[in-house]
């Protein structure tokens, strides 16, 4: 059989032909690895399916070229301008793109593992299904853009400006955001699994679904920020704002929430078991129906918050402050509660068997058919207190400041009374048998 001869591909390879105007011409296809084209206006060029390995690009004018499936692995492209180019499926690996002007530039399908992108602008690109993982994208412009679905783990995002942002369903192992502004970004349904985000701005952003296990937020604003449904199993949130936040059925278990802004947030439904929140500030949050057993909110200032219906089962809650808080059908079983302030609280129905909360300040507080079995009570103080219907048996209350409470149909039946003080307190039909130091 007669043997087709297949013709050689076109090559410029090493050529020299920086400043030459090379605008609408057709490469269509051909070899131009480590030539200079310091400077070269290839403005609407056809450079699709071009080979440019190592190629120097510093400087060229490719404005509204078309460089589809084109190969430019570790070619120098710093401070180009390639507004508006076509890099659909293009291979980038390594390239240098160091303040580079690609302001709505097709970048779909790419690849640019290693990438430079430093001060790049990359406004209103679209790049659906790239590959940027381990980019460094140090102050770089990309508001606006189109990341969604993109691979950008271990990239660096330090000082980067990705303002109003799609980077939905994109996945960022272990990438770095120092002083990154997402401001209004979304990122539903994108894993940022150990992440470290560092003095980071998520003001409004949408991270609803998104999964932060093992994340680090330190410092970084998350006021009003969408975070239904995510995931942030064992994440670190350090001196983080998270005011008026969404967190309604997140899952926060073992997280550790130190020194954070919660004032207005919605936990409603929340998964915080075993979580460390000390010192968290919840003023008026919602928590009702929340899973926080074994939580750690010792010095948290929960005044005015919603916990209605939420298990807090063994948690820590020292110095804190509930005062007028609904507690409602509240659990909280064999938690701690010393020197703690209740004050106009409603616990109504909640269960605080063998909890303890000696020297609490529960005054005004509505305890009325709430459990209390074995509690601890000593020296709280329930001052003018609604305790009616309420089940104080073998509690201990020593000391107790009881002046004034309501304890009608209550149950005191083997409690520890020694020393209280019940000046003033209606006991009408209140059940002392055998309390000690009950005397009638």
């Amino acid at each position: 059989m007669k043997q087709t001869k297949t013709s050689p591909v076109p090559s410029l390879d090493d050529c020299d032909l920086s400043e030459l105007d090379l605008s609408d011409l057709n490469f269509l296809g051909i070899s131009m690895n480590k030539a200079n084209l310091t400077k070269a206006i290839l403005n609407r060029a056809n450079l699709s399916k071009v080979s440019m390995n190592k190629t120097n690009l510093q400087e060229a004018n490719l404005a509204d070229a078309n460089l589809s499936e084109a190969d430019l692995a570790d070619a120098n492209c710093c401070r180009a301008n390639m507004e508006d180019a076509n890099f659909e499926e293009s291979i980038l690996n390594g390239a240098d793109l160091t303040e580079a002007q690609l302001e709505r530039a097709n970048l779909r399908k790419c690849k640019l593992v290693g990438a430079t992108l430093i001060k790049s602008n990359l406004n209103e690109v679209t790049c659906g299904l790239a590959d940027f993982s381990r980019v460094d994208l140090t102050d770089a412009k990309a508001q606006g853009a189109d990341f969604n679905r993109v691979k950008l783990s271990g990239a660096n995002f330090t000082d980067a400006d990705f303002s109003d942002s799609r980077l939905s369903m994109a996945v960022f192992f272990e990438a770095t955001f120092k002083g990154t502004n997402f401001n209004r970004a979304q990122f539903k349904g994108s894993k940022l699994v150990k992440s470290m985000f560092t003095d980071a701005c998520l003001t409004r952003a949408d991270l609803t679904g998104a999964d932060l296990s093992d994340a680090t937020l330190k410092g970084t604003n998350l006021l009003r920020a969408k975070l239904g449904g995510a995931l942030l199993r064992r994440t670190h949130l350090t001196d983080s704002n998270l005011q008026e936040a969404d967190l309604n059925i997140a899952d926060l278990t073992h997280a550790q929430l130190k020194m954070v802004e919660l004032d207005g947030a919605n936990l409603g439904r929340v998964k915080l078991n075993n979580a460390s929140m000390q010192k968290a500030q919840l003023t008026k949050a919602n928590i009702s129906k929340g899973k926080l057993s074994g939580v750690d909110l010792s010095g948290a200032d929960l005044s005015g918050s919603n916990m209605r219906g939420t298990d807090l089962t063994g948690a820590k809650l020292i110095g804190v402050d509930l005062s007028r808080a609904d507690l409602i059908e509240a659990v909280l079983e064999n938690a701690q509660i010393k020197n703690s302030f209740l004050t106009g609280a409603d616990i109504s129905s909640a269960n605080l068997n063998n909890s303890d909360l000696e020297e609490s300040d529960l005054s005004g507080a509505k305890l009325t058919k709430t459990q209390l079995f074995q509690a601890n009570l000593k020296g709280a103080n329930l001052h003018r207190a609604d305790l009616e219907h309420a089940n104080f048996s073998q509690a201990k209350l020593p000391q107790a400041n009881l002046n004034g409470a309501k304890m009608a149909d209550a149950n005191f039946s083997k409690a520890d009374l020694s020393d209280a003080d019940l000046k003033g307190a209606d006991t009408t039909d209140t059940d002392f048998s055998s309390a000690k130091g009950y005397k009638a």
